[in-house]
């Protein structure tokens, strides 16, 4: 692995990828949200290939990795969950907003942690 420490703007990627879906599928239309899924797929795959090609590093590379996967993997569910169904049961457009600012800032939270968590794995913390 020749950097395993994620380029700065990453986290910060992925958590606007996540609060852009979060948005669109609170739209309440099923067309949107299958098509904003299939792009939200798509950039998070073309995200993780430049990571990789960046850093040489996968998500398999360090055992500890698992934990924040698992963090992320809740936020991301709780977060869709909750802004489909305030988009799909209520008028209130308000706590979308809300949802996707707090996606956004817990991407890069439980992003940059896990990846000092690796790094300490690593034996290379700074």
């Amino acid at each position: 692995m020749e950097n395993n420490a994620a380029p700065r703007w990453y986290h910060p990627a992925l958590g606007a990828l996540l609060a852009g879906y979060v948005v669109v599928i609170s739209l309440g239309s099923t067309a949107f949200a299958l098509a904003g899924g299939i792009l939200f797929i798509l950039a998070c795959g073309a995200l993780a290939r430049t990571y990789r090609t960046t850093t040489g590093a996968t998500a398999t590379d360090a055992g500890s990795v698992g934990r924040w996967a698992t963090a992320l993997g809740a936020l991301v569910g709780v977060s869709l969950i909750a802004a489909w169904s305030i988009g799909h049961y209520t008028e209130l457009r308000w706590p979308i907003f809300v949802i996707a600012a707090v996606s956004l800032l817990g991407a890069i939270v439980i992003g940059r942690r896990s990846g000092h968590a690796v790094r300490a794995e690593l034996g290379t913390a700074s």
